[in-house]
């Protein structure tokens, strides 16, 4: 065999070999949408399994799973039941309990603005009703006898709660849920993809930093900000999710629970964390708090940053942390 041949069969093996890596390494993407958790989930995920059409699918009912477990308003999910149930001692669900060790925590940062078991007062509201209005002060006076995380007991084994208190995870449970979800797409080998829910969303896996944006609190199309993160998680709190307005005044969701009336002046708060349970119950404690003391407040918090939009004088004015520097904020104020 001539050298000229020697070479020629030497470049044949090496594309041969190129070619059978790229078939056998090679990887499929996917991203689809589905209803859940009150709004549009997306799920994208990376794969060098040719059924991951079927993978994504079994996210999404891995997603919903959990939903049903979680979902107050869901009567035969397992909160719900614990919520209409004249006992006052349960077995405690596991994730139940990393959600209340959550909720102490922010209890505690808060001093007492962000409690789960506010969802008496929270009811009276009725922000999801089709004619909403400003509860009686008497009536709001009644459920506040309620609330108050400092009444619940619990451990990793029961949970004691009073008579009429009822919980609510509606700050923490989504991010949770796409906690758990990521971990679940991890186990099923989709090595690079994110769930995004738009005031939560998770990223894994990705070589290159995804630019992600704020939504305007008073433009609906529009963004109010931008930065850039790399694999993390992001949780938005908003007084433009659900509200209604009378008279001029907008009456919104996050209500804080040492008055049981909704936070004046604020208008939202994103939380940038490794965990998405995390950055959810952050952006709605921070939204609970004087923006003036959340920097300060934070300052010792590993892995965390947040950008605070306020009212000052009729127009939004931002407070953030130092490293969304880092992260490229870009705003548009």
């Amino acid at each position: 065999m001539s050298r000229k041949e020697i070479i020629s069969l030497v470049i044949l093996i090496l594309v041969v070999g190129v070619g059978a890596y790229r078939y056998f390494n090679r990887s499929f993407t996917e991203t689809k949408s589905k209803y859940l958790l009150d709004t549009i989930v997306e799920v994208s995920a990376t794969s060098q399994s040719k059924m991951i059409n079927r993978q994504i699918d079994s996210v999404f009912a891995y997603i919903e799973k959990l939903e049903a477990k979680l979902d107050e308003y869901d009567s035969n999910s397992l909160v719900s039941k614990i919520n209409e149930s004249s006992r006052t001692s349960f077995p405690m669900d596991p994730d139940i309990y990393q959600m209340l060790i959550i909720a102490d925590s922010l209890y505690t940062l808060t001093e007492g603005s962000f409690d789960v078991t506010i969802k008496p007062v929270f009811d009276l509201w009725g922000f999801s009703s089709e004619t909403p209005a400003v509860p009686d002060s008497n009536l709001i006076k009644d459920e506040m006898k309620k609330v108050g995380f400092k009444k619940l007991r619990f451990d990793s084994h029961r949970l004691y709660k009073p008579t009429g208190m009822k919980l609510s995870f509606g700050a923490i449970a989504k991010g949770f849920i796409l906690d758990k979800a990521r971990d679940y797409m991890l186990s099923l080998g989709l090595n690079k993809g994110y769930i995004n829910c738009r005031s939560s969303m998770t990223f894994y896996g990705n070589s290159i930093p995804q630019i992600v944006y704020i939504q305007h609190p008073r433009k609906a199309d529009d963004s109010i900000a931008s930065f850039k993160i790399n694999n993390t998680s992001v949780g938005t709190s908003g007084d433009y999710q659900q509200f209604f307005e009378i008279d001029g005044i907008r009456y919104h969701h996050i209500l804080d629970a040492k008055t049981g009336y909704p936070v004046s002046n604020m208008y939202s708060v994103t939380v940038v964390n490794p965990s998405a349970a995390w950055a959810d119950g952050y952006s709605t404690a921070l939204f609970l708090m004087d923006p003036n003391t959340v920097i300060q407040k934070t300052k010792a918090i590993k892995d965390f940053n947040a950008v605070i939009y306020y009212d000052q004088d009729g127009s939004p004015v931002s407070l953030k942390t130092l490293g969304m520097k880092d992260l490229e904020l870009s705003e548009k104020l």
